[in-house]
């Protein structure tokens, strides 16, 4: 079938005939604007052509279809109005033809005389092609106008409006209209939960996202992806504990695809004080390549090992993103941790590698590490030179002091010359 067909009515299948259906009788009471509109006819002369145009248009002729709309002269308003529903109707499933549909379709609606059935059809298409259009203001004034045209409620034309309110920030109005769509629904349908979802979080009240997003997990279980947004919002409002449970269960369960979501679990591992497990899945995500090793992961990594009291991890990591970035920051925590180590060769090599890297804030700490690591393996030369460096520095010139006297008197009491 042709995709244009589903933007007619049913009852141009009449048209032929020349006639509008009238709808079906209902109670007084119960009446509304759809239902007063009289039974028209459209001219002879016109319904002709409206006839052959639809016999085009129902062998997917559509163009040839316009052609001899296009050309319809009318005399009275109601032809007119009837003949430009159609050609707005047809350039509707036509690629780039909105605005021109629009123009079309407004012609129809302001003239307001087409049946009670087409003139909602025509309002509802306006509405949902300015929505289409990122037309909002307009869009609300014609679904607000179908719905008070029809006395009718719909799920969609809700939705709608709930989205045009959030596209326009007005997300006070979305609540309620989402409100009414989900109340309204015969199934259960996302749109109107996140668009719920998404006013509490632009407007901050991460909380009630988050209890949103619950009601989520329960009605779409099969939405693996709900899980992660639901640990987001438990992270926003600073519900770390259920964060974590939460990003734990979608990990487990294989629904964990993007890099930040790797580094926000391992984040929430070490915000709930549990290092050593933060660091076992930086770890491991970053010998499966699933995020890069740049210096942010790296020294995140060895950060972590080091509050899990893992300090040859430590080791490890402070040299790899000291190698990778050449800042001296990173030498200078793997040689102090290797001083407390009491792995003093190695402490001499990350201090030199300090004292030549990259945005070195103290050479005297440097020196200290350096004099110290000689010192404890009796290279007291080398100790005494690094040590009258280091008090050279003024922020660690008093205890390098110190330290030169001891190393003087260490040597002297080792007869060791300097």
């Amino acid at each position: 079938m042709h995709k244009n067909r589903k933007l007619l009515p049913a009852l141009l299948l009449t048209i032929a005939a020349g006639v509008i259906a009238a709808p079906a009788p209902v109670s007084a009471a119960e009446k509304c604007e759809i239902d007063t509109r009289k039974t028209r006819v459209v001219s002879e002369r016109v319904g002709k052509r409206i006839q052959k145009a639809y016999e085009l248009y129902s062998t997917d002729q559509t163009d040839q279809a316009l052609e001899v709309l296009l050309e319809i002269k009318t005399s009275n308003e109601f032809d007119k109005a009837y003949v430009s529903r159609f050609i707005g109707n047809l350039y509707a499933g036509k690629d780039g033809q909105t605005p021109t549909a629009m123009k079309y379709l407004k012609v129809a609606i302001d003239i307001n005389q087409l049946g009670g059935t087409d003139h909602a059809a025509a309002i509802r298409l306006m509405a949902d092609l300015s929505i289409q259009e990122r037309k909002f203001e307009q869009s609300l004034k014609y679904y607000q106008d179908w719905m008070a045209f029809t006395c009718k409620e719909d799920t969609n034309v809700y939705l709608r409006m709930a989205t045009a309110n959030f596209e326009l920030k007005r997300h006070d109005k979305v609540i309620p209209l989402a409100d009414q769509a989900i109340a309204t629904q015969s199934t259960p349908n996302k749109g109107p939960y996140t668009l719920k979802m998404g006013s509490y979080y632009e407007t901050k009240q991460y909380k009630k996202a988050a209890q949103i997003v619950e009601e989520m997990v329960r009605l779409f279980p099969a939405d693996k992806r709900l899980w992660v947004q639901l640990a987001q919002m438990y992270m926003l409002s600073e519900d770390y504990k259920r964060s974590l449970y939460t990003m734990d269960v979608a990990y487990r369960n294989g629904y964990l695809e993007k890099a930040s979501e790797y580094k926000m679990l391992a984040q929430l591992y070490a915000q709930n004080e549990i290092p050593f497990r933060s660091a076992q899945i930086q770890e491991k995500y970053l010998k499966d390549g699933v995020v890069e090793k740049d210096e942010s992961a790296l020294s995140m990594l060895a950060n972590t090992y080091h509050q899990a009291k893992e300090i040859s991890k430590a080791i490890t990591y402070y040299g790899e993103v000291a190698e990778l970035t050449n800042k001296a920051r990173y030498y200078m925590r793997q040689a102090g941790l290797l001083m407390e180590s009491e792995r003093y060769q190695e402490a001499k090599v990350a201090a030199r590698n300090a004292l030549n890297a990259d945005g070195l804030k103290s050479a005297g700490e440097a020196q200290m590490l350096l004099a110290q690591a000689h010192f404890y393996l009796e290279e007291f030369k080398p100790a005494y030179r690094a040590a009258q460096a280091a008090a050279k520095d003024q922020k660690t010139a008093n205890t390098a002091k110190g330290w030169v006297s001891y190393i003087q008197e260490t040597a002297q009491r080792k007869k060791v010359e300097l």
